[in-house]
Protein backbone atom coordinates (compact mmCIF):
# COMPACT_ATOMS: atom_id res chain seq x y z
CA UNK A 1 0.00 0.00 0.00
CA UNK A 2 2.97 2.34 0.51
CA UNK A 3 3.50 2.79 -3.24
CA UNK A 4 -0.15 3.69 -3.80
CA UNK A 5 -0.05 5.96 -0.77
CA UNK A 6 2.89 7.94 -2.14
CA UNK A 7 1.05 8.30 -5.46
CA UNK A 8 -1.98 9.72 -3.65
CA UNK A 9 0.15 12.09 -1.54
CA UNK A 10 1.82 13.30 -4.74
CA UNK A 11 -1.58 13.96 -6.33
CA UNK A 12 -2.46 16.15 -3.34
CA UNK A 13 0.88 17.96 -3.68
CA UNK A 14 -0.01 18.71 -7.29
CA UNK A 15 -3.29 20.26 -6.15
CA UNK A 16 -1.42 22.39 -3.60
CA UNK A 17 1.12 23.57 -6.19
CA UNK A 18 -1.60 24.49 -8.67
CA UNK A 19 -3.50 26.37 -5.96
CA UNK A 20 -0.39 28.29 -4.87
CA UNK A 21 0.35 29.26 -8.47
CA UNK A 22 -3.24 30.34 -9.08
CA UNK A 23 -3.15 32.46 -5.90
CA UNK A 24 -0.09 34.31 -7.20
CA UNK A 25 2.24 33.30 -4.36
CA UNK A 26 5.89 34.23 -5.01
CA UNK A 27 8.10 31.59 -6.57
CA UNK A 28 7.56 28.43 -8.62
CA UNK A 29 5.41 25.51 -7.55
CA UNK A 30 5.51 22.31 -9.55
CA UNK A 31 4.78 18.62 -9.04
CA UNK A 32 5.76 16.15 -11.75
CA UNK A 33 6.65 12.54 -12.54
CA UNK A 34 9.94 11.51 -14.06
CA UNK A 35 11.12 7.93 -14.68
CA UNK A 36 8.74 6.63 -12.04
CA UNK A 37 9.85 9.28 -9.52
CA UNK A 38 7.53 11.79 -7.85
CA UNK A 39 9.05 15.26 -7.59
CA UNK A 40 7.79 18.42 -5.91
CA UNK A 41 9.44 21.84 -6.26
CA UNK A 42 8.78 25.03 -4.31
CA UNK A 43 11.36 27.78 -4.75
CA UNK A 44 10.43 29.94 -1.74
CA UNK A 45 13.14 29.37 0.93
CA UNK A 46 10.61 29.00 3.75
CA UNK A 47 8.88 26.20 1.82
CA UNK A 48 12.00 24.12 1.34
CA UNK A 49 10.39 21.22 3.20
CA UNK A 50 8.13 20.76 0.17
CA UNK A 51 11.06 20.02 -2.17
CA UNK A 52 11.03 16.26 -2.31
CA UNK A 53 11.59 13.25 -4.50
CA UNK A 54 9.61 10.16 -3.52
CA UNK A 55 8.44 7.00 -5.27
CA UNK A 56 12.02 5.77 -4.93
CA UNK A 57 12.91 2.10 -5.40
CA UNK A 58 16.16 0.19 -5.55
CA UNK A 59 15.97 0.34 -9.35
CA UNK A 60 15.39 4.07 -9.73
CA UNK A 61 17.47 5.32 -6.79
CA UNK A 62 20.43 6.27 -9.08
CA UNK A 63 18.02 8.28 -11.24
CA UNK A 64 16.65 9.97 -8.11
CA UNK A 65 20.16 11.07 -7.14
CA UNK A 66 20.75 12.47 -10.64
CA UNK A 67 17.41 14.31 -10.55
CA UNK A 68 18.30 15.77 -7.14
CA UNK A 69 21.39 17.32 -8.72
CA UNK A 70 19.53 18.84 -11.66
CA UNK A 71 19.55 22.58 -12.33
CA UNK A 72 15.80 22.95 -11.74
CA UNK A 73 16.41 23.07 -7.97
CA UNK A 74 18.46 26.29 -8.29
CA UNK A 75 21.22 25.08 -6.01
CA UNK A 76 18.85 24.04 -3.19
CA UNK A 77 18.53 20.28 -3.74
CA UNK A 78 15.44 18.40 -2.58
CA UNK A 79 14.99 15.78 0.10
CA UNK A 80 15.03 12.20 -1.16
CA UNK A 81 12.44 10.16 0.73
CA UNK A 82 13.40 6.48 0.90
CA UNK A 83 10.95 3.74 1.87
CA UNK A 84 11.72 1.48 4.85
CA UNK A 85 14.46 -1.04 4.10
CA UNK A 86 16.00 0.78 1.15
CA UNK A 87 19.65 1.64 1.77
CA UNK A 88 21.04 4.99 0.57
CA UNK A 89 23.88 5.22 -1.90
CA UNK A 90 27.20 6.99 -1.39
CA UNK A 91 26.88 10.77 -1.44
CA UNK A 92 23.62 11.02 0.49
CA UNK A 93 23.49 12.37 4.04
CA UNK A 94 20.67 11.77 6.55
CA UNK A 95 18.01 14.46 6.83
CA UNK A 96 15.56 13.05 9.37
CA UNK A 97 12.46 10.97 8.79
CA UNK A 98 9.24 11.52 6.86
CA UNK A 99 6.55 9.27 8.41
CA UNK A 100 3.55 8.33 6.32
CA UNK A 101 0.46 6.66 7.76
CA UNK A 102 -1.81 4.35 5.78
CA UNK A 103 -5.18 3.03 6.84
CA UNK A 104 -7.41 0.58 4.94
CA UNK A 105 -10.99 1.82 5.01
CA UNK A 106 -13.80 -0.35 6.30
CA UNK A 107 -16.88 0.24 8.43
CA UNK A 108 -16.59 3.36 10.57
CA UNK A 109 -18.94 5.14 12.94
CA UNK A 110 -21.91 7.15 11.61
CA UNK A 111 -21.35 10.85 10.80
CA UNK A 112 -20.65 13.12 13.76
CA UNK A 113 -23.64 15.40 14.27
CA UNK A 114 -21.41 18.21 15.54
CA UNK A 115 -19.35 18.40 12.33
CA UNK A 116 -20.08 21.03 9.69
CA UNK A 117 -19.05 19.67 6.28
CA UNK A 118 -19.89 22.89 4.41
CA UNK A 119 -18.25 25.58 6.53
CA UNK A 120 -17.69 29.18 5.56
CA UNK A 121 -14.24 29.32 3.98
CA UNK A 122 -13.00 32.28 6.01
CA UNK A 123 -14.09 30.63 9.26
CA UNK A 124 -12.47 27.35 8.29
CA UNK A 125 -9.16 29.02 7.45
CA UNK A 126 -9.22 31.05 10.65
CA UNK A 127 -9.58 27.91 12.76
CA UNK A 128 -7.13 25.82 10.75
CA UNK A 129 -4.39 28.43 10.54
CA UNK A 130 -4.94 29.45 14.15
CA UNK A 131 -4.20 25.87 15.13
CA UNK A 132 -1.02 25.62 13.07
CA UNK A 133 0.44 28.93 14.28
CA UNK A 134 2.75 29.00 11.23
CA UNK A 135 4.70 31.91 9.76
CA UNK A 136 3.50 34.20 6.99
CA UNK A 137 4.85 32.24 4.00
CA UNK A 138 3.62 28.85 5.21
CA UNK A 139 0.29 30.42 6.20
CA UNK A 140 -0.20 31.85 2.71
CA UNK A 141 0.62 28.51 1.11
CA UNK A 142 -1.76 26.60 3.38
CA UNK A 143 -4.51 29.14 2.84
CA UNK A 144 -4.20 28.82 -0.94
CA UNK A 145 -4.16 25.01 -0.78
CA UNK A 146 -7.16 24.69 1.53
CA UNK A 147 -9.21 27.26 -0.38
CA UNK A 148 -9.02 25.09 -3.51
CA UNK A 149 -12.44 23.62 -4.41
CA UNK A 150 -10.94 20.12 -4.63
CA UNK A 151 -10.29 20.19 -0.88
CA UNK A 152 -13.14 19.08 1.36
CA UNK A 153 -13.31 21.08 4.58
CA UNK A 154 -14.91 20.23 7.94
CA UNK A 155 -15.27 22.02 11.28
CA UNK A 156 -16.09 20.52 14.65
CA UNK A 157 -18.58 22.80 16.40
CA UNK A 158 -19.07 22.95 20.18
CA UNK A 159 -21.94 25.05 21.58
CA UNK A 160 -22.08 26.96 18.32
CA UNK A 161 -18.34 27.67 18.29
CA UNK A 162 -16.02 26.06 15.70
CA UNK A 163 -13.15 24.54 17.69
CA UNK A 164 -11.20 22.38 15.23
CA UNK A 165 -10.68 22.07 11.50
CA UNK A 166 -9.77 19.19 9.19
CA UNK A 167 -9.58 18.67 5.45
CA UNK A 168 -9.30 15.78 3.04
CA UNK A 169 -9.07 15.26 -0.69
CA UNK A 170 -9.91 12.24 -2.82
CA UNK A 171 -7.48 10.89 -5.43
CA UNK A 172 -8.58 7.68 -7.11
CA UNK A 173 -8.49 4.77 -4.66
CA UNK A 174 -7.36 6.82 -1.68
CA UNK A 175 -7.96 9.99 0.29
CA UNK A 176 -5.40 12.32 1.82
CA UNK A 177 -6.08 13.48 5.36
CA UNK A 178 -4.60 16.97 5.74
CA UNK A 179 -4.44 19.47 7.21
CA UNK A 180 -5.93 19.23 10.63
CA UNK A 181 -5.47 21.60 13.55
CA UNK A 182 -7.06 22.85 16.76
CA UNK A 183 -6.34 26.29 18.27
CA UNK A 184 -4.69 26.18 21.71
CA UNK A 185 -7.80 27.24 23.60
CA UNK A 186 -9.66 24.11 22.48
CA UNK A 187 -6.97 21.45 22.66
CA UNK A 188 -7.25 18.41 24.91
CA UNK A 189 -10.90 17.72 24.03
CA UNK A 190 -10.33 14.99 21.44
CA UNK A 191 -11.47 17.28 18.63
CA UNK A 192 -8.95 16.12 16.03
CA UNK A 193 -9.70 12.48 16.74
CA UNK A 194 -13.41 13.08 16.17
CA UNK A 195 -12.79 14.89 12.91
CA UNK A 196 -10.43 12.12 11.81
CA UNK A 197 -13.05 9.41 12.38
CA UNK A 198 -15.69 11.56 10.69
CA UNK A 199 -13.53 11.94 7.58
CA UNK A 200 -12.65 8.24 7.50
CA UNK A 201 -16.32 7.29 7.71
CA UNK A 202 -17.20 9.60 4.81
CA UNK A 203 -14.36 8.24 2.66
CA UNK A 204 -15.35 4.63 3.39
CA UNK A 205 -18.99 5.29 2.45
CA UNK A 206 -17.82 6.73 -0.87
CA UNK A 207 -15.92 3.55 -1.71
CA UNK A 208 -12.31 4.66 -1.27
CA UNK A 209 -9.98 1.82 -0.29
CA UNK A 210 -7.54 3.62 1.97
CA UNK A 211 -6.59 6.86 3.66
CA UNK A 212 -3.10 8.30 3.89
CA UNK A 213 -1.56 11.12 5.87
CA UNK A 214 1.82 12.58 6.68
CA UNK A 215 2.63 13.77 10.18
CA UNK A 216 5.56 14.78 12.32
CA UNK A 217 7.00 11.93 14.37
CA UNK A 218 5.72 11.97 17.95
CA UNK A 219 2.95 14.47 17.16
CA UNK A 220 -0.64 14.23 18.46
CA UNK A 221 -1.78 13.83 14.85
CA UNK A 222 0.36 10.72 14.45
CA UNK A 223 -0.97 9.34 17.74
CA UNK A 224 -4.55 9.89 16.55
CA UNK A 225 -3.80 8.04 13.34
CA UNK A 226 -2.31 5.09 15.23
CA UNK A 227 -5.36 4.89 17.50
CA UNK A 228 -7.61 4.86 14.42
CA UNK A 229 -5.73 1.76 13.22
CA UNK A 230 -3.22 3.31 10.83
CA UNK A 231 0.10 1.71 10.03
CA UNK A 232 2.96 4.19 10.21
CA UNK A 233 5.79 3.74 7.70
CA UNK A 234 8.97 5.49 8.84
CA UNK A 235 10.51 6.68 5.61
CA UNK A 236 14.05 8.04 5.92
CA UNK A 237 15.05 11.33 4.34
CA UNK A 238 18.38 12.14 2.71
CA UNK A 239 19.99 15.04 0.87
CA UNK A 240 22.97 15.27 -1.43
CA UNK A 241 26.19 15.56 0.58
Amino acid sequence: MLTEAEEVIHARAAVACEAATAAGLPGRFEAWREDGLLAVLATAPDLRFLRTISGITEENLPRAVRLAGASCWNGAPPTLVLPPGLLPVTGLVPAGVRPIATLPLAEFAPPDADVDDSPDLDTFLRVLLGGYESDDVVTAFMAAEHADPRIRRSLLVEDGVPISAAALSAHGPGVVLGGSATPRAHRGKGAQARLLLHGLAAAAREGHRFAVATAVGGSPSLSNLRRAGARVHTRRAFRLG
